[in-house]
């Protein structure tokens, strides 16, 4: 058995489920697992759990409310902000894991997972910076925000045009004085315009009409309706999640929409399509002259590690039905709209790994592999 330096838990040699990622999805299926009786181990590549979240940009606030925003089995501290920081939720990830004694390895990075030969075929050998585990199943915890996504007419810029992408940004001063693009729909890009706004000449590049959802309906957290109403747990090929889902993101919160009433934020309907010099040329027609970009682009899909014919699409992306792979024993969570309207957010892993892990219980013990 080969032992993380900076944790007790030790990387075994083999186990019924290995889980790969110590995010908020990992943890959650970790959580629901224990409370099978499943026997699994987390392995993450980052030093501590929660160090995802402790990387990303400093003003970065959860758009959904604190009451939204916990795991099953412990709810989130009470705080002065209704919407927690992101600081507060890697430190809650890592109490989270604390409390309920959750097996997380950390600093190791799963290079390839393979079908296990030595095995009944049905296993995974899964080869790592510390080590190999045998394991009956897997499930893959990472999330689909792994790879940046930077449109390829970046590379026409001028290379004295700062780019940076909102996963490398930390705050206003870096990027230069002067005229910023800041390129995407959503949240992310809402509230990093509304930002820059401050200090920068900013201008909004949207592929769509934003959609703003206010943060308050009749003085309560609109979160509270669509809970009421079942619309957060719908499933996700439901009429009303398609509808939302065509509609793209919604952009919780209407600061940014405030600031371009009030002249401060510039706001641009259309797509990159091409980008030379110091000019980004959008798709209308329309010419934006740049001194800086932050690329607010979402990410695509990366799983070069896992390596088992019939996991990814052609693209790379997981084949699965409700987090379900046709790969035996091969498992998916934390993914956009996996089982429902909320998979995407904190407040839906309670469902997504109860479900999840059920299945897996199921299959386990079908095979023979665990107790039921």
């Amino acid at each position: 058995m080969t032992t993380s330096p900076d944790h007790d838990t030790a990387l075994p040699e083999t186990t019924e489920v290995l889980i790969v990622g110590g995010g908020q999805s990992g943890l959650g299926m970790g959580y629901r697992l224990r409370e099978a009786g499943v026997p699994f181990v987390i392995v993450d590549d980052r030093d501590r759990v929660g160090d995802v979240w402790r990387a990303r940009w400093r003003s970065l606030v959860l758009f959904t409310p604190r009451r939204f925003s916990a795991l099953p089995g412990l709810p989130l501290p009470d705080s002065a902000g209704y919407y927690p920081t992101k600081d507060e939720i890697a430190d809650y990830l890592e109490a989270y894991a604390e409390k309920h004694a959750l097996p997380v390895v950390a600093q190791t990075r799963v290079t390839a997972i393979t079908r296990d030969g030595d095995g009944d075929g049905r296993g995974f050998v899964a080869d790592t910076t510390r080590g190999t585990v045998h394991a009956r199943a897997v499930v893959i915890a990472t999330g689909p925000f792994q790879y940046p996504r930077v449109p390829r007419v970046a590379a026409g810029l001028h290379p004295e045009v700062v780019q940076v992408h909102s996963t490398a940004y930390e705050g206003p001063e870096d990027l230069p004085p002067g005229r910023i693009a800041v390129v995407g729909g959503g949240n992310s890009a809402a509230q990093l315009a509304d930002e820059l706004s401050a200090t920068h000449e900013v201008t909004m590049i949207a592929p769509q009409k934003p959609w703003f959802i206010p943060e308050r309906v009749l003085g309560v957290t609109v979160y509270w309706p669509l809970k009421l109403f079942g619309i957060l747990s719908s499933p996700a090929d439901s009429r009303i999640s398609e509808y939302i889902h065509s509609r793209g993101d919604g952009i919780l919160g209407t600061q940014a929409k405030r600031a371009i009433r009030a002249g401060r934020l510039r706001l641009l309907t259309s797509r990159v399509v091409g980008a030379a010099g110091r000019e980004l040329e959008l798709q209308d027609g329309t010419r934006v002259e740049v001194d800086g970009v932050l690329w607010a682009t979402g990410f695509r899909a990366h799983y070069p590690f896992v390596q088992v014919d019939g996991a990814l699409t052609e693209h790379g992306a997981p084949r699965h039905d409700r987090g379900v792979s046709p790969v035996d024993s091969l498992y998916w969570i934390g993914l956009p709209w996996q089982r429902r309207l909320d998979s995407s957010i904190i407040h839906g892993i309670a469902a997504d790994s109860r479900e999840l892990a059920e299945v897996v219980q199921r299959h386990l013990r079908r095979s023979g592999r665990v107790e039921g």
